[in-house]
């Protein structure tokens, strides 16, 4: 759930932590160093959490030995985080990344005295549209566009020695290279950012105050990998543009290379607009065009339907939210539930026992089982799946509005 306004209180912070309920004596880091928390065994779940408050959004990195049994609360628990923050667990760190104002990256970690502690001081200077991890979980890739009123400017990758906890390299693309509006009324957005080989394949849709002008294809830049330099821009008409405003949850690449875009078909767009039956494309490996002969329509299938977001989780599936009704909204989150995506049969599992929920996140998988969020009225829980039954056990209750990441640390 990405906010619109961040706003940093403090005060409020710590009277909501007040009021939550207690964590057990050994969540608490002492009265030495109260923000860097014992981890019992040397290894915990950690999760990005917010409190939700009027207008005000407070977020904080908490911790938990279980993710299926128990409560998660704020008291003694809770690591207040600056402003807006998305997260990345990459090679036994976990990276909480500031938006909306806010450029700090911290790197959380457990260090060798079993606290969880972070590394501080990276700044992204524009803040990131997307990060993934690369390079065996050694480089944390990021992605930003960077443009003013008329649409000049470049679009920025870079990427992140992840243990070295800094900024290896930056490449500039000049932003009217990838996309450029014949009489220049409209400029692009950046939904999300893929890896195949020696390729780099990022998904863009035309874009300019609050309007997107052409809503019936789909976009995908080409660039050399890792020089990022430009090739080309493929178009298919089949669909319309993968991905969504702020929802890097639209291109993924399997084991073997295939790269695939999902068309919403309407999620973070206006619904009353004329669009395209929801489906998937796919970017055969080591290729830089569409693969003519792979249409997956998800509506069409049984089980299918609207995919809001998604999780590649291996083995060519992705674990997604999908609308059990109709869309209500452009931002509408409700009325979701799990299934399964199987890309290459073509099949949509519903996930025996999950719930209907409102909001969706990404997943974080642990093996052969997912992790993620699920808030069902007020209650907000995370749901273990298990991958190969495709089967959802109700876990921990969290005292927060929401939950931004997940990730899972061992001692250093």
């Amino acid at each position: 759930m990405r906010k619109l306004k961040q706003y940093r209180n403090v005060a409020l912070a710590l009277g909501l932590a007040v009021v939550a309920s207690s964590c057990t004596k050994d969540d608490n880091g002492g009265s030495d160093r109260p923000n860097e928390p014992i981890i019992e065994g040397g290894q915990a779940y950690v999760l990005g959490v917010g409190v939700e408050a009027g207008t005000d959004y407070i977020n904080y990195i908490v911790h938990t030995k279980d993710l299926l049994n128990g409560k998660i609360s704020l008291l003694n628990n809770g690591i207040l985080q600056e402003g807006y923050r998305e997260y990345l667990n990459i090679n036994n760190y976990f990276y909480s990344i500031g938006g909306l104002g806010v450029n700090n990256v911290d790197a959380y970690y457990v260090n060798s005295e079993s606290r969880l502690t972070a590394k501080t001081g990276l700044v992204f200077n524009y803040g990131a549209d997307d990060y993934l991890s690369v390079n065996n979980d050694q480089t944390l890739l990021g992605a930003k566009l960077v443009v003013d009123d008329q649409f000049d400017g470049n679009m920025e990758f870079f990427d992140v020695d992840v243990d070295g906890y800094s900024i290896n390299k930056t490449v500039k693309i000049p932003a009217k290279e990838v996309y450029k509006d014949a009489e220049n009324k409209h400029g692009w957005r950046h939904t999300g950012l893929a890896i195949s080989g020696n390729r780099a394949y990022q998904t863009v849709f035309p874009y300019a105050n609050g309007v997107t002008p052409n809503l019936d294809t789909n976009f995908v830049a080409v660039y050399s990998y890792p020089e990022f330099e430009l090739e080309t821009v493929i178009k298919d008409t089949r669909t319309g543009p993968a991905g969504a405003p702020v929802n890097m949850s639209g291109i993924f690449t399997a084991e073997n290379g295939d790269v695939y875009t999902v068309y919403h078909g309407g999620y973070a767009f206006d619904p009353k607009g004329n669009y395209k039956e929801p489906g998937i494309l796919r970017i055969k490996a080591g290729t830089a065009a569409f693969d003519k002969d792979y249409h997956f329509k998800t509506e069409d299938t049984p089980n299918g339907g609207k995919l809001i977001k998604a999780t590649y989780i291996g083995n060519n599936k992705l674990l997604a939210h999908k609308y059990t009704a109709e869309q209500n909204g452009q931002w509408d989150q409700t009325n979701l539930t799990f299934v399964i995506v199987d890309l290459v049969a073509q099949t949509i599992t519903e996930v025996k026992d999950a719930p209907i929920y409102q909001y969706s996140e990404p997943a974080f998988v642990d093996g052969d089982k997912a992790y993620l969020p699920a808030k069902v009225g007020a209650s907000l829980h995370i749901y273990e799946v298990d991958i190969p039954t495709a089967t959802a056990t109700k876990g921990i209750e969290i005292e927060a509005s929401y939950v931004k990441g997940m990730g899972k640390l061992r001692k250093q």
